[in-house]
């Protein structure tokens, strides 16, 4: 155990978690409350979408989003993002399409703090190799300051929600509740898609009894609610899809281009911004569909790297850590790696924090963990004209390089590393 030491030491520990819970509360919830900062663009599409979608209409088109925000009347409704979600997601949040507006913000900022610190408390226990307090200045050191926490919040993102929802299957796995963790999969499946792709671990695993309960999740979820609004709005959903892909944007009629926009931080944003035509930067050159046959590369590569890192039916298999590689996989395969989504690295990157610590793989190694965690708490202003062309559009992945280098440690790990596992059932349960 890394311990806090004599009372000297533990002095300045309960100084640290003083002078952290202050940042915490002057950039994670001063800030975002301030005027200039509630734009929370997310929270109104998920808003209007919930609304329309309770309404039985049709929350994709963008004439009927635009014509539901004037029903609000809400000066902030004048500029709207596309409803980019499941149907599911706008059923399971309707209360909040129920409030009014004004509200509804209020409720959601005060949730997003409430799960995380659900999320907070879940993970409390994969870091047992570091002292109480030790372990309290590690979770609060790593959102205390982080930017994409402020921008998830200030956007009204639903990033807080499946942090929680990550943190528990988490918990659950390292329980050895496998089949509950998988439901909870299904779960954030059809709140956003992406951790649908937990699921092919799942497969790849062959952890087929947790892979039909995540499944089965999948299609209870869109079959419950399916019997009173019917199935239509999922049929629509699946129009939607495509646009979201590599080298395409939802609402590109509307002049949209969120695949190359600011703030989308990921590979193939890079590859189109370089090498590709587009809305957004003046590229280097143009590779026409090499732009998304390098893309498609990318992704393979990531797979790849993801089922490398697995040690399947072997004792020594690490699957918390594991885990922690397809979360970060998950992220870097689509066209969409916004900024703010590095709230969903957390689970990650404590959980390698925790191995480096329980290991003993050196001090060098948990720098290196803790600089590159340093560099994606950064606060980075995106939008300016100087990063639209030359190397500047370079800049706008200016948070990806420390995010490949802990996929990279993670895989390494998952796959080298000494797994101690006599704290974790051997066998999968509820």
């Amino acid at each position: 155990m890394i311990s806090q030491g004599g009372a000297a030491e533990r002095l300045v520990y309960l100084f640290l978690v003083a002078l952290l819970a202050l940042v915490y509360f002057h950039h994670q919830i001063h800030l975002p409350m301030l005027p200039d900062s509630q734009n929370r663009n997310d929270l109104k599409h998920l808003y209007l979408g919930s609304r329309l979608l309770l309404q039985g209409e049709d929350p994709y088109s963008h004439d009927s989003l635009a014509e539901e925000a004037s029903r609000v009347r809400h000066p902030e409704m004048r500029l709207l993002n596309p409803y980019v979600y499941p149907p599911f997601t706008g059923y399971f949040f309707g209360w909040i399409g129920k409030l009014p507006y004004e509200d509804a913000k209020t409720a959601w900022f005060w949730l997003g703090h409430a799960l995380l610190l659900g999320a907070v408390l879940l993970s409390w226990g994969m870091l047992q190799s570091f002292s109480p307090l030790a372990r309290l200045v590690l979770l609060l050191g790593s959102i205390a300051y982080l930017f994409p926490l402020y921008r998830s919040t200030t956007a009204g993102q639903l990033n807080h929600f499946l942090l929680f929802l990550l943190c528990a299957i988490f918990a659950l796995w390292r329980k050895g509740w496998r089949r509950t963790a998988a439901v909870v999969i299904g779960l954030a499946t059809l709140i956003k898609v992406v951790p649908g792709f937990l699921l092919v671990w799942l497969a790849w695993k062959r952890e087929w009894p947790a892979l039909v309960c995540g499944l089965l999740t999948v299609v209870l979820l869109i079959l419950g609610p399916a019997t009173v609004f019917g199935l239509m709005p999922y049929f629509s959903y699946l129009e939607v899809l495509p646009q979201m892909g590599y080298g395409s944007s939802t609402w590109s009629d509307q002049g949209m281009s969120y695949y190359v926009d600011e703030g989308n931080i990921g590979v193939p944003a890079l590859i189109y911004r370089l090498f590709a035509i587009n809305p957004k930067t003046a590229h280097w050159f143009d590779l026409g569909n090499g732009a998304l046959y390098l893309c498609w590369i990318w992704a393979v590569i990531v797979l790849a790297v993801c089922m490398l890192s697995c040690r399947i039916n072997r004792r020594d298999e690490d699957s918390e850590m594991e885990l922690g590689t397809w979360v970060l996989g998950m992220l870097l395969i689509p066209s969409l790696f916004w900024d703010h989504y590095l709230v969903l690295a957390l689970p990650a990157w404590w959980t390698l924090i925790a191995r480096i610590g329980r290991e003993g793989t050196g001090d060098l190694t948990m720098v290196a963990a803790a600089l590159c965690w340093a560099w994606i708490n950064a606060w980075i202003v995106w939008f300016k004209p100087e990063y639209l062309s030359g190397s500047g559009i370079l800049t706008l992945n200016a948070t990806l390089p420390p995010v490949l280098i802990l996929f990279g440690m993670c895989a390494w790990i998952a796959r080298t590393g000494k797994h101690q596992t006599n704290n974790v059932p051997a066998v999968g349960g509820y």
